[in-house]
């Protein structure tokens, strides 16, 4: 080994890529050999396909771009016969045989040297000359050059390759970590199932990617990524109808790499020929196991530039572990949410069984729910003679008149009586979208009005017909899943039983105790002695029903009405100079609650004083001098007076006074102090707690009973010990709905010295009307009710 082949191996220890390796053996050549070119070609040889690469070139050539391999004619003797150096002249050669690199001069010879591996050809140093033939003594300058040449690149590619697969698995546990995270960073089922084909593509690339999930014994498809024709999302595989459910089955992960394989022929044979879709040529599928029990399987079909092997299906067996840990995090959440709604299930269910009170059942099945069900506005319409009448609404204690929320809703359940069966309208993001169904016009013009974009209303029906209509709205289309379905399927048909018993509770009031009372008039009935008792107890009662008096009183629901509230604002323009009041004290009528700045004012105070103290010396001198005018000076004097009576009176309306007695309601009055305020402007409220009036609803059947000047006893929630008394001022000429019955408002003033009475109270009222016949005041409810219903049923 020369100098120059030593220092040939120094360069190649300082370069570890085979590229890098290459140009310097092609250096080292041209050095050694002048007046050449040079170019190190890379032998490869897979099955029957032969192939030369250029990975190292010196000298006055460069490669050709167009060039996709640089074996030609004179190099096939390397590979078809013994290697051995070639030399051939300029006659035997054509421009087509050194055609993948680029070169302005003329070559007058091409020698080649081989590169050996021990007796298997590894690639071939080409020599082009410019001048002249060499000899074979010429070449033996280069070859301690080419003993390194081959050691030297072939350790250089298993470096290269030993790192590329150092960086491939650096890559594959990053695009691991990335599925982990991505999977981990949301516990919703839905959201999980359909993330996992999205992600398992991208690390693993093909034609579709399908996650199958058990269902029983049997495997539905839950989501898919890609295009595949021979399977659709929803379709169920039992085992023996297919090689999914089979491989689920032995447990095992299956590779089919053969198109021809009977299994993807049989897969395939669903297709259209017609549709020119591409079938399953290959496929790979592995098991989702959880705690050793299989609950799925990730399939991938037709990988992308090939077909899967041994390390894809390792690849997948890594992404299956992760997936099925993201798959029990995610079922753990959505068996979680399961149990919460069954528990509010039972909560509301409880609730309402344990009243037979319509109104509060109502609202009850409105607005209960709400913790686990993500709508945004329930209500409930009960059938009345075929038409829906609208009787709750969640977040709304009464539906009153004229709102249009209420009005809305009564259009959208005049709709819904012609309906008979459960409706499910959303109105999807995008317009063209395939999966939109066509949305009828009145709930159309509903949801353009409130902005809702999904309606879901169910039928209360049972063995007798219809009882109502159960509503749910959002403004998500997908606000509810399977599990709030099934949740609100249940609610209806317990609302329906308990709306059921009631309506008959309200219709027939007195059901308990009337059956008794049969049975013990039956016993009596049975005996003389009986009989006789039976007639002079009926004797007695109607004596005791006829003449003795009873104290008759009409009761209602009382609430305290808002109070006299006065608010003080800015009589002109300014800035608030001070507070002297705060929230919650207590004032008098005229007390200064605030100043605003007065200095303009106090100035044309001294400006007008001033003038009218010269006026009256102006005056005086002419009345002690007798002049004329004297009489002139009275009158200026008098319009000055009045000129600084009205500046002083400017300045005395700077003081915000208080003009009743009362209390400051203004929040925050302290941070007022510094702001501008324009005139007219509120500066702070005060509420007049001296007196109070109370509304007490009386039901329209006794209005006519009222009368201003009846006694009224007050009972509030909010002071159960405490009893007021006063009498009726007005009885209201107007009636107002509530909870579906009619009452009229009468009030009753009340003095509210100590401000116990606040606004917004409620409680009781019970109003006398005097002494009557026991019974007036006992049978008379009943009796209109009956006179009422024999008229409904009979009518004259």
């Amino acid at each position: 080994m020369n100098d120059a082949a030593l220092e040939v191996g120094v360069m190649l220890l300082s370069t570890p890529d085979a590229v890098s390796r290459a140009s310097v053996i092609a250096s080292a050549v041209v050095t050694q050999l002048p007046n050449c070119a040079c170019a190190v070609h890379r032998f490869i040889q897979q099955d029957s396909e032969i192939t030369w690469n250029v990975i190292g070139l010196a000298g006055d050539i460069s490669p050709e771009p167009s060039a996709t391999e640089s074996g030609n004619r004179l190099m096939a003797p390397l590979v078809l016969e013994v290697p051995e150096i070639l030399i051939y002249p300029s006659a035997e050669i054509l421009r087509e045989d050194y055609s993948h690199v680029h070169i302005s001069r003329s070559v007058s010879s091409i020698a080649y040297v081989p590169l050996l591996q021990g007796e298997e050809l590894a690639g071939a140093v080409e020599i082009l000359f410019f001048s002249g033939t060499p000899r074979l003594q010429d070449l033996e300058a280069i070859a301690p050059i080419i003993q390194l040449a081959t050691p030297a690149i072939i350790a250089s590619e298993d470096w290269e390759s030993q790192r590329q697969d150092l960086l491939d698995s650096v890559h594959r546990m990053s695009q691991l970590y990335d599925l982990e995270k991505s999977l981990n960073a949301t516990l919703d089922f839905d959201a999980v199932t359909a993330l996992v084909p999205e992600k398992a593509a991208a690390m693993l690339p093909c034609q579709a990617m399908h996650l199958w999930m058990f269902d029983g014994d049997t495997l539905r498809l839950i989501s898919t990524q890609g295009e595949d024709a021979t399977v659709e999302v929803g379709m169920t595989q039992a085992a023996g109808e297919g090689y999914v459910a089979d491989m689920a089955e032995e447990g095992e992960g299956l590779l089919i790499a053969e198109a021809d394989d009977q299994r993807l022929v049989a897969r395939n044979s669903r297709l259209d020929a017609e549709l020119n879709v591409p079938p399953v040529t290959n496929a790979l599928l592995v098991p989702l196991m959880q705690d050793d029990a299989e609950v799925g399987v990730l399939e991938a079909v037709n990988k992308q530039d090939g077909v899967f092997d041994d390390d894809d299906q390792f690849l997948m067996m890594s992404m299956a572990e992760t997936i099925s840990s993201a798959l029990k995090n995610a079922s753990l959440m959505l068996a979680e949410r399961k149990l919460e709604i069954l528990k509010a299930l039972v909560d509301v269910s409880t609730e309402i069984t344990s009243t037979l009170r319509l109104e509060r059942l109502l609202g009850i099945i409105a607005n209960s729910p709400q913790h686990v069900l993500p709508y945004e506005r329930c209500a409930i319409a009960l059938d009345q003679r075929g038409k829906l009448q609208l009787k709750a609404v969640s977040g709304m204690a009464t539906l009153p008149l004229g709102d249009i929320t209420v009005e809305r809703l009564n259009q959208l359940m005049r709709w819904l009586a012609t309906e008979t069966e459960l409706v499910y309208i959303r109105q999807l993001d995008s317009a063209g979208d395939a999966k939109q169904e066509e949305i009828p016009g009145p709930v159309q013009e509903y949801f353009a009005a409130t902005g809702f974009r999904a309606l879901y209303a169910i039928p209360l029906s049972d063995d007798q017909g219809r009882v109502g209509v159960l509503t749910y709205e959002s403004s998500n289309a997908d606000f509810l899943d399977v599990p709030h379905i099934e949740m609100i399927k249940i609610l209806a048909g317990q609302a329906t039983v308990a709306i059921r018993n009631a309506l008959l509770y309200r219709d027939v009031p007195l059901i308990s105790l009337i059956e008794p009372l049969v049975r013990k008039k039956r016993a009596l009935l049975n005996s003389r002695r009986g009989r006789w008792m039976t007639i002079g107890i009926l004797f007695e009662c109607v004596l005791f029903f006829s003449f003795f008096p009873l104290p008759m009183r009409v009761t209602g629901e009382a609430v305290v009405a808002p109070q006299h509230m006065v608010t003080i604002a800015a009589p002109f323009d300014g800035n608030v100079t001070a507070v002297y009041a705060h929230e919650g004290q207590r004032v008098t009528s005229g007390e200064v609650l605030g100043a605003i700045n007065d200095w303009q004012w106090r100035a044309d105070v001294a400006s007008s004083e001033a003038k009218y103290q010269q006026a009256m010396l102006v005056m005086q001198n002419d009345l002690s001098r007798g002049a004329a005018q004297s009489g002139a000076d009275r009158e200026q004097a008098e319009f000055l007076r009045a000129e600084m009576e009205r500046a002083r009176t400017r300045v005395e309306g700077a003081k915000l006074r208080s003009p009743i007695d009362g209390i400051v309601v203004t929040p925050d009055l302290q941070n007022v102090a510094g702001k501008h305020l324009d005139a007219g402007n509120a500066f702070a409220q005060v509420l007049d707690l001296s007196s109070a009036l109370v509304q007490i609803s009386i039901p329209e059947r006794d209005t006519l009973l009222m009368s201003a000047g009846e006694h009224v006893a007050i009972k509030l929630d909010s002071y159960p010990q405490r009893t007021w008394r006063g009498t009726v001022s007005v009885v209201s000429p107007e009636a107002k709905a509530e909870d579906g019955d009619r009452t009229f408002t009468v009030e009753v003033p009340l003095s509210n010295a100590d401000a116990s009475l606040r606004a917004g109270m409620t409680g009781r009222a019970k109003i006398s009307l005097g002494w009557k016949p026991a019974g007036y005041v006992l049978l008379r409810r009943p009796a209109l009710w009956g006179w009422q219903t024999l008229w409904n049923w009979i009518g004259w």
